[in-house]
């Protein structure tokens, strides 16, 4: 083989990756809109929660243009502003969304009336919070949020990686001719053949060689390499022994305590599993244990579940913890 083939099996790869890799991120946005909408939803869920209202209903979430997104309510509610302060920044922090946003609650029309509002920065020495604790009036609202934060100027991330990934490509190929050329050389050096013998495996006769056998038995030859099974859970496939979440071409991996709680969870999907047991069966081996700890894992499950926005880990008040696929959270 050529340097030449070398060099063009590896522009080959950079062409395939570069291809992959662009057609894996256009991909990426549809799972970020849906993630945001469930995760705003979640604004408006606990919200109410904090009204008192356990049962009204809450509106699809609507997109609108510029990363704004807007929360409709099917019933009149009163707040108080610290408290949608308080549960925004909590839900945007804990699953990663854009740390500098504008928040607004508005009259339902005709007059739309903004009524309270603030704004938060990524560097949180700018925010913009007034009218705290003073209760608004029982009344049908929307609240308007848009996320402000832009990327820096200059090559995208992706960009980078793509470029350093090509480089190193193209200098494995040259590596590879380089590397070719030095054992071409060595090839034809006098007393570079190796003298064959029975101990080899390769017999000769006057012609050249006629058959190969390696030194190695049978059974090793013909072993069979065991196919690894997953556990289906809605649209992703978890593999407990090798820690790993397969979101179609994407590989979450897991750590070891997050793989041993989540394999608890696969193995009782629409079941509520009481803290306890939890606890029990993925810290039994630990002494002391810690309830902060289990909420901490579930969180960062949840994080890592958000592959499939179907599916979603509940928090069944004072008792425990539910795996549900395909049930919203409210």
């Amino acid at each position: 083989m050529s340097w030449k083939v070398l060099l063009a099996i590896g522009t080959a790869l950079i062409v395939i990756v570069s291809w992959t890799a662009i057609r894996g991120r256009a991909a990426l946005p549809v799972i970020d809109q849906a993630t945001e909408k469930l995760v705003i939803r979640q604004i408006g869920h606990q919200l109410l929660l904090q009204a008192g209202d356990s049962s009204s209903r809450i509106l699809p979430v609507e997109e609108r243009a510029n990363k704004e997104y807007l929360i409709r309510f099917a019933a009149p509610f009163t707040f108080v502003p610290d408290t949608l302060v308080a549960i925004v920044r909590r839900v945007v922090a804990a699953n990663g969304l854009p740390s500098s946003y504008l928040v607004e609650v508005i009259h339902c029309a005709p007059s739309a009336e903004v009524i309270f509002g603030f704004q938060i920065y990524k560097d949180n020495a700018r925010d913009v919070i007034p009218c705290l604790g003073r209760r608004q009036e029982k009344a049908c609202y929307n609240i308007r949020i848009r996320f402000t934060e832009s990327g820096a100027p200059g090559m995208d991330p992706f960009s980078s990686g793509l470029l350093a990934g090509s480089l190193v490509a193209i200098l494995v190929s040259l590596l590879f001719r380089a590397l070719y050329i030095r054992k071409g050389r060595t090839a034809h050096k006098p007393g570079s053949m190796p003298a064959l013998g029975t101990s080899s495996g390769i017999t000769m006769d006057s012609s050249g060689p006629l058959n190969i056998q390696p030194d190695l038995p049978p059974e090793a030859i013909k072993q069979e390499v065991p196919t690894p099974t997953g556990i289906a859970i809605g649209n992703l496939l978890f593999f407990r022994e090798s820690q790993q979440l397969v979101a179609g071409a994407d590989i979450i991996l897991l750590t070891a305590k997050e793989a041993k709680l989540l394999h608890v969870f696969a193995n009782a999907q629409q079941e509520m599993i009481d803290r306890d047991q939890l606890m029990k069966q993925v810290w039994e081996d630990e002494g002391v244990i810690v309830g902060r700890s289990l909420d901490m894992f579930v969180s960062k499950l949840r994080k890592k579940l958000q592959a499939d926005p179907r599916v979603s880990i509940l928090n069944v008040h004072g008792k425990g913890y539910k795996l549900v696929i395909g049930q919203m959270a409210c």
